[in-house]
């Protein structure tokens, strides 16, 4: 009988592994494209704006997003990992009791959109209409949670990543044309409602899944309980966050909000690789929770994975940072090249720091994340606050080091009392080590050697095949396993 058992705990394991790998090969393919879109788009865009209009838009951003976080309890994230099938009931009740918390919200934002003018002072008039219009793209976006809920349980994420493609499209597309056409900060808002309208358009035609008239809240009490210190911990991330728009906006105006969004869209282009991973890895980690000894390993396997292929890549952004600025973006960036180098600790840090998140969230530990939100913060408000006002926008970047350095011994302490073992050092120093000789050998190389782009290439080209060969000679094992998992995420999977 034991026996029997442990083959099909295998047998899952193996398909759980299968599924995992295939949603993570369609959305690692597609998310690439996504950021190649985004990627594209900013340099055109930052080519074409100044810093002032991205801050205001910002701005605009953050207020819709604050209202926003009140129009969910963390369902969501509670349908995900809920254990065995979600009912009729419970997905019709859970997109009813949504609509009704975001209509709410809509409302406030409309209503409340003046207030915006007295906390930032340089917000131009235009921005009340800018705020009510970014209202309605919440709603929109609002419309795919159950359906795209359905597809990550399942782990499908072929449609999704459909679904985040034509959405970047839409929105590049409407961005740049609305930026050549001279409409400024309308640019953003018109196109943050084009995506929002296309995007849920695009899942309706690609999910089965309907609303119906039922609803009965007692169904999803359960799902609430789960889902409210999540969405706590949503709600305290974006206050966490909220120091540039809300802080820095206010005490250093627009611009200074302009060159800080810039300074961590560039630094977090290499996340492409965490956002797949993280949004592949709760769902299928939930799987795994009633075997801690197999979910350690799990999360070990993916921090030394991550961290192979995300740290050569922000290795050789940090290196060639000040050239790849001055041939894409111009040199009008240039003042927030000190805040870009503090905000790559965030992919330096992700590989190692998102598996054991994801980990602690998939046994149903939310509370913890709850509190690791207050710690932050903590920090974001205790210390980049203050460094805002003695050495500029800047300071706010300072926290970035600080904080993934506490959230990796603390993330560490919580899996171990949890009963899953995770040795992070010995998974990950090896990768770190070999991305920072490369870094370094790429920054003394290059001189003032990049004159043009081709040349700029050929050293990001150079940074890579050091890598490979330097991993070939001190890291060989984790190279070939590397390499097993790429031709695995090339198989076709039926």
């Amino acid at each position: 009988m034991t026996d029997r058992t442990t083959d099909n705990q295998q047998q899952e394991f193996q398909e759980l592994k299968k599924k995992s790998l295939s949603g993570m090969t369609a959305l690692f393919i597609r998310q690439v494209l996504v950021k190649l879109i985004f990627f594209g788009g900013n340099i055109v865009l930052a080519r074409l704006l100044a810093p002032q209009v991205f801050g205001i838009y910002a701005i605009v951003n953050f207020v819709v997003t604050f209202f926003s976080t009140f129009g969910d309890v963390g369902i969501g994230a509670a349908l995900i990992q809920k254990k065995g099938e979600l009912s009729r009931e419970e997905l019709s009740t859970t997109f009813w009791l949504q609509q009704m918390l975001v209509w709410s919200v809509v409302a406030v934002a409309v209503l409340a959109a003046p207030l915006a003018l007295r906390v930032y002072p340089t917000l131009p008039p235009v921005g009340v209409w800018l705020i009510r219009a970014m209202a309605l793209s919440f709603f929109f976006s609002s419309l795919k949670t159950i359906p795209a809920i359905l597809m990550e349980r399942e782990i499908d994420f072929n449609r999704i990543a459909w679904v985040d493609i034509t959405e970047n499209l839409a929105f590049q597309g409407v961005a740049i044309t609305g930026a050549f056409l001279g409409w400024e900060a309308w640019s953003f808002v018109a196109a943050a409602v084009t995506r929002g309208f296309l995007g849920a358009l695009l899942i309706y035609s690609l999910s089965s899944w309907r609303p119906s008239l039922h609803y009965r809240f007692e169904s999803v009490k359960g799902l609430v309980r789960f889902g409210l210190p999540y969405q706590g911990n949503q709600i305290l991330s974006f206050i966490k966050d909220a120091v540039t728009p809300l802080f820095v906006g206010a005490y250093a105006g627009a611009a200074a909000v302009g060159y800080l969004n810039w300074a961590r869209n560039f630094a977090f282009v290499p996340l492409v690789i965490s956002e797949t991973f993280g949004r592949v890895a709760f769902p299928a980690f939930s799987q795994l929770q009633d075997d801690r000894e197999l979910l350690g390993h799990t999360i070990e396997n993916s921090i030394r994975m991550m961290t192979f292929v995300m740290l050569p890549v922000t290795g050789i952004f940090i290196a060639l940072g000040p050239e790849i600025t001055h041939y894409f973006y111009t040199d009008k960036w240039f003042p927030a090249i000190n805040a870009f180098y503090l905000f790559s600790w965030a992919p330096l840090m992700m590989g190692v720091t998102l598996p054991m998140f994801s980990g602690i969230l998939s046994i149903g530990k939310s509370k913890i994340i709850l509190a690791m939100s207050l710690a932050l913060i903590g920090i974001e408000w205790g210390i980049g606050a203050p460094l805002v006002t003695r050495i500029g926008f800047t300071g706010v970047a300072v926290t970035q080091p600080i904080s993934y350095i506490i959230f990796t011994v603390v993330y560490k302490h919580v899996l171990r009392r949890q009963r899953v073992r995770v040795n992070v050092v010995r998974n990950a120093y090896l990768n770190l080590l070999i991305a920072a000789l490369m870094a370094a050998i790429v920054w003394y190389a290059k001189g003032g050697l990049v004159t043009s782009l081709p040349a700029l290439v050929a050293f990001a080209g150079m940074g890579l095949v050091v890598y490979l060969l330097l991993s070939f000679m001190l890291n060989r094992g984790t190279l070939k396993e590397s390499l097993r998992y790429f031709r695995k995420l090339r198989e076709p999977t039926c």
